[in-house]
């Protein structure tokens, strides 16, 4: 006799994360074996897929692609004709099941979550939206506009981002202090590395490091009414991978070369290429780098990170007219914007800092091998 299968959504050893549905890989109606992928759901750390613990037919999804859902919600129903395996068989380490509920006597055995690689392409919202005056919104603008989707959907890693930014925006008293340096020794620094090019991050990093040795109170965060040591000994590098924005942290920085920093930060960024749920998680430092340069922007202002108190923004390093000695040279300089959190430190503190990054930044190479 038919047996109907409540399936959960697993814990994905990740219950502090939201879980996104991305897609089914098996229709309603549709036959499905045990082991088989149901779905792909998605966290802030990685791509998941959630298999089958039966054979048995897809009878009902609870769950749509794009809906937010909680471990233990149920998210389908599987008809099976399968003898209910026992729980004794299931492997206990939460990283790999989650429960699952049945109508019958016996406990079935959990489905499996395992790490899938990034999705790519059809991130998009599947659900018609609703207009104000209660008539459908055509699913894809090509209906009306083109070939542009009407609703994209963004990654929890996306959404994350966006919240933490927005409440910094609105909660941190931000201000902005903005030079140039020389840049070079770092041009030539670069150039005489034979092997991979040092990235132009890595020197930034150095530089704020060596300046913090002598301005601590920029590794501070402001908390009830007080001034707390930042929990990190690391600077962040903001980086893009597909699209989603993360903060690469490298530790103990102002102890490393500038070409040992890059090739951590590189190693890392391989990582979160590849769907490494560990170079996911957000890890504390003391103020973050961002670098638009080499997509040829000159300068901008970032938001400050929290709880970090600074965030450095590098624009673009390009060769100008500078006066030396009453004369006109050509020298390459970049543009430095230095975002603050004015409840942390005051315009001369922070500009005392700056200042230090920039001499940092113009005597790298005195000062290393």
């Amino acid at each position: 006799m038919p047996v109907d299968f409540s399936i959960r959504m697993p814990d994905l050893a990740a219950t502090e994360s939201e879980i996104t549905v991305l897609a089914w890989r098996v229709g309603v109606g549709e036959s499905v074996q045990r082991g088989q992928t149901l779905l792909e759901v998605e966290t802030d750390k990685a791509t998941m897929e959630v298999e089958a613990a039966v054979s048995g037919v897809l009878k009902e999804v609870l769950a749509q692609p794009d809906q937010r859902v909680e471990v233990g919600q149920v998210i389908a129903v599987v008809e099976t004709d399968d003898r209910i395996p026992s729980m004794k068989s299931v492997p206990e380490d939460a990283a790999q099941v989650a429960a699952c509920d049945t109508t019958a006597t016996e406990t079935p055995a959990e489905p499996t979550a395992t790490a899938a690689k990034p999705a790519r392409g059809g991130l998009f919202a599947r659900n018609r939206a609703k207009r104000t005056d209660g008539a459908e919104l055509p699913e894809r603008f090509e209906e009306c506009c083109g070939e542009i989707d009407a609703v994209l959907r963004i990654s929890p890693a996306h959404r994350r981002a966006a919240e933490r930014l927005q409440r910094s925006q609105q909660t941190v008293p931000h201000f902005y202090l903005q030079t140039s340096a020389s840049a070079e020794n770092l041009v030539a620094r670069r150039s005489a590395r034979s092997e991979t090019k040092t990235a132009w991050d890595a020197f930034f990093v150095y530089a704020a490091a060596r300046a913090l040795e002598r301005h601590s109170r920029m590794a501070s965060r402001y908390e009830d009414g007080r001034l707390v040591r930042q929990p990190s000994n690391a600077i962040g590098v903001a980086v893009n991978v597909d699209d989603d924005l993360f903060v690469v942290p490298i530790a103990n920085p102002g102890l490393q070369t500038p070409e040992e920093i890059s090739d951590r930060l590189r190693e890392v960024v391989d990582r979160l290429r590849a769907g490494d749920p560990e170079a996911k998680r957000l890890q504390p430092a003391w103020m973050t780098v961002s670098n638009l340069g080499l997509c040829g922007v000159e300068s901008f202002a970032a938001i400050v990170n929290p709880p970090e108190s600074a965030v450095l923004a590098i624009g673009k390093a390009a060769p100008v007219p500078v006066v030396r000695e009453n004369e006109v040279v050509i020298e390459h300089r970049v543009n430095l914007t230095l975002t603050i959190d004015h409840r942390v430190v005051n315009g001369r503190y922070a500009a005392d800092f700056l200042n230090a990054i920039v001499q940092e930044l113009e005597s790298l190479n005195k000062d290393l091998p």
